[in-house]
């Protein structure tokens, strides 16, 4: 992802709220890209905050897996616990093809989003929502971000008994570069069409 924002003319600065860094003050910055946190959910609430803190700073947020459920949750929108968890690459039932492909796309969520008042679904599959849009903002519950090796730490890491953790991976090894190529459309679109435009 961070190519992707070079290749924008943006120099990222990395925020570890999971190594106890603090939030920082969101009118520094043009454009905010939050990835929530899967291990502590304590920093929830200050994430929601500090959203809501960006939103009225006319900050673009790009918000992807937990990030999502935590933007949408600062526009007063909602998430709710899903009936049955999903780590797998799937494919979309409504999308935005000039910009947002069917997939392949990885999800790893136990959730599900309620789209907020006045945002924009852009996309979802059986289960619901993947992608909304509220003005300058994108939620993507998704994960465009992904590598190989950031998929083989979630199986390493994850709880779930159900998890066919060999086949993710095989599937993975098959479905990355495709996905690859569709999340750095993605972004990329995001960015010059949508973030770096007043809302």
């Amino acid at each position: 992802m961070n190519d992707v924002l070079a290749e924008a003319g943006f120099r990222p600065t990395t925020i570890r709220l999971d190594l106890g860094q603090p939030f920082p003050d969101p009118a520094d910055f043009e454009l905010a890209v939050t990835l929530g946190d899967s291990t502590a959910r304590q920093t929830a609430a200050g994430e929601i905050d500090w959203l809501r803190t960006a939103d009225r700073a006319g900050v673009a947020v790009l918000a992807l897996g937990r990030g999502a459920q935590s933007l949408a949750v600062a526009l007063g929108g909602r998430v709710e616990r899903s009936r049955k968890s999903r780590q797998a690459w799937v494919w979309l039932s409504k999308a935005t093809p000039e910009w947002i492909a069917p997939g392949p796309w990885l999800a790893w969520r136990d959730e599900t989003i309620g789209v907020p008042s006045g945002a924009t679904l852009l996309a979802h599959d059986a289960r619901g929502p993947q992608v909304f849009g509220a003005g300058r903002h994108l939620g993507v519950q998704f994960h465009p971000e992904v590598t190989p090796g950031i998929v083989a730490e979630w199986v390493r890491d994850a709880r779930d008994a159900s998890l066919d953790a060999q086949g993710l991976l095989e599937v993975t090894s098959r479905e990355f570069a495709a996905g690859s190529i569709a999340g750095r459309r993605l972004l990329s679109t995001y960015i010059h069409s949508v973030a770096r435009h007043a809302a």
